[in-house]
């Protein structure tokens, strides 16, 4: 009893090992390799060959084809990704998954040499990392450290898990379980989707499978049908991930599975086909290193087969998950943003990110449609209405303002580059700005209050005026968002001479409308909302040449 015990624990304590080893290569690779993916996949085309060949390349650096695909999901949830885009990156993550299986192979390659063997200097790998983590000051020495603490941890993880289960190696539950798997493969699949679902990483519930087989006793037709279920149960991390956020990250999430049940699927039926003729290959005994090459089998296959029919696949999940009814007049601003901003991505900070980047761009679009409309309010046509609407929409602007900064902030916890971290520093101060244009966009509004109560009347020579400064006032904050968008200095370039145009047409309308109210050509009420009017939109630009100033900095500094 005392033995199982020990043994059990000993698998426990490697597995937990191997996990935590995972977690740690993941988050830190991501935070080498996190920015530079973001940047090749906003550049990305729609050539899916490439996207294949960058998503196999960063989920083989952070091994974890999970990881990637919440990325994935997040991106294209940001409007950051098409789903075309998309499905290249997925089918090259399923790739670079089995990366993990050919580390776990290395073990056995290594039998024959001690040296050879990784688990040899695992040992060694974690003595070395954390006396960098302790006394080194550098973020880039503790970064690389706690990746090479990694690899330790994931060797030392299978060392136990090997030892906690060779007592059992002609233990004959075992070998009666995987012989069931063996001749009920769609039992097989399920155990393989029920371990990796519950671990979230199919790498991890490989692992565990080549673990058991290296006691031999773990037979083809079981192996091969646990990947395959492996492959479906590693989806959902995704799905998950793309339950709060918009259609295009449900699309993307779905996009996975169906390239893996597809593959499954086709894989299964071979299966059985061929299963009576090479009943005795399905149940001699496997090792890690078939079951490596039977995993990049299956998900090379799967790629190959299902990159012409991408594109079907992507036109699929737009079937099965239809476009909502378009509500051009929704003012839920607040709603939709608590949507994006799922708490989930915080788990991958560059995916967290680029969702709050996102979303601060689409608040400062919905913030100046405020600014248009109270715009129309003074020069155009009022009314009770659309004066309300005004202030209906700064309720949300305050609420969502709350909503961004508070996301942004919990980003700026996480591990994250000093970069990232200046980028999410401007963010929260963009967020601030963006908030005080709808504050001046509201305070012209209780100007048009006033005309209606009033029955005030412009001259047409104010009205020009206006119409002048108020687009000016627009094409600054047009410019402001493309900036913090494309991070361009011929943008920000733009911006400033925008934003001087507004102060320039701010000093000549304020020096003609004092002479119009010295000759009694206006009305005193109406030239008091007038100069108040140009001086918001005035302030309004200058926020909006705030924006650019962050990106300036960031331009500068980088």
């Amino acid at each position: 009893m005392i033995e199982n015990l020990t043994n059990l624990f000993t698998f426990v304590s490697g597995l937990g090992f191997f996990l935590y080893g995972m977690h740690l290569m993941s988050e830190n690779m991501q935070k080498v390799a996190g920015p530079r993916f973001a940047t090749m996949i906003s550049s990305l085309t729609d050539n899916k060959l490439l996207g294949v060949v960058i998503g196999a390349l960063f989920t083989a650096l952070i091994n974890s084809s999970a990881a990637t695909t919440v990325i994935v999901v997040g991106f294209v949830n940001a409007g950051l990704m098409t789903l075309s885009q998309a499905a290249g990156l997925i089918m090259g993550a399923n790739v670079g998954t089995t990366i993990t299986s050919w580390l776990v192979s290395l073990t056995k390659i290594g039998e024959s040499a001690k040296l050879f063997n990784p688990t040899f200097y695992a040992p060694l790998f974690v003595g070395i990392a954390v006396f960098v983590i302790v006394f080194s000051q550098r973020e880039k020495f503790k970064t690389n450290a706690h990746i090479i603490l990694s690899l330790g941890f994931l060797f030392m993880g299978l060392n136990f898990m090997k030892d906690g289960i060779s007592p059992y190696s002609n233990s004959q539950i075992f070998i009666d379980a995987f012989a069931l798997m063996s001749r009920n493969p769609i039992l097989a699949i399920i155990v393989g989707m029920v371990v990796t679902a519950i671990l979230q990483s199919s790498a991890a519930s490989v692992a565990i499978l080549q673990t058991l087989s290296m006691s031999g006793i773990v037979n083809r037709g079981s192996a091969y049908c646990i990947t395959m279920g492996q492959n479906i149960g590693t989806c959902l991390t995704a799905i998950l991930s793309s339950m709060g956020g918009n259609r295009n990250g449900k699309r993307a999430a779905l996009m996975h599975l169906l390239f893996n049940l597809f593959g499954t699927l086709l894989f299964f039926i071979i299966i059985i086909c061929t299963y009576s003729v090479f009943s005795s290959f399905y149940q001699s005994t496997i090792d890690t290193v078939d079951i490596s090459i039977f995993h990049t089998g299956f998900n090379i296959t799967n790629t190959i087969l299902f990159y012409p029919i991408s594109e079907f696949v992507v036109k699929l999940t737009k079937k099965l998950i239809p476009d909502a009814p378009l509500d051009p007049e929704s003012e839920n601003l607040s709603e939709k943003t608590l949507l994006i901003l799922d708490k989930r991505f915080l788990e991958q900070p560059a995916v967290a990110l680029a969702n709050a980047k996102s979303e601060v761009l689409y608040y400062a679009k919905y913030v100046r449609k405020s600014v248009k409309r109270a715009i129309d309010l003074i020069i155009v046509e009022r009314n009770d209405e659309k004066i309300d609407n005004i202030f209906k929409r700064e309720t949300e602007i305050d609420r969502n303002n709350r909503i961004l900064i508070r996301y942004l902030t919990s980003i700026n916890k996480l591990s994250v580059t000093n970069k990232q971290h200046a980028e999410i520093e401007h963010l929260i101060s963009m967020c601030s700005d963006i908030e005080r244009m709808g504050d001046h966009a509201e305070s012209i509004a209780k100007g048009a209050i006033t005309i209606m109560k009033e029955d005030l009347v412009f001259s047409n020579k104010a009205i020009n005026e206006l119409t002048n400064i108020g687009n000016s006032t627009l094409e600054t904050i047009d410019m402001a968002i493309e900036c913090v968008d494309k991070k361009d200095m011929d943008i920000v370039n733009k911006v400033r001479f925008y934003e001087d145009t507004v102060d320039e047409l701010k000093r000549q309308c304020h020096k003609v409308h004092m002479q119009r109210l010295a000759s009694g050509e206006c009305n005193v009420v109406s030239g008091i909302i007038f100069l108040e009017v140009i001086g918001n939109l005035e302030r309004i630009a200058d926020h909006a040449n705030n924006m650019a100033d962050y990106v300036y900095e960031e331009i500068k500094n980088n």
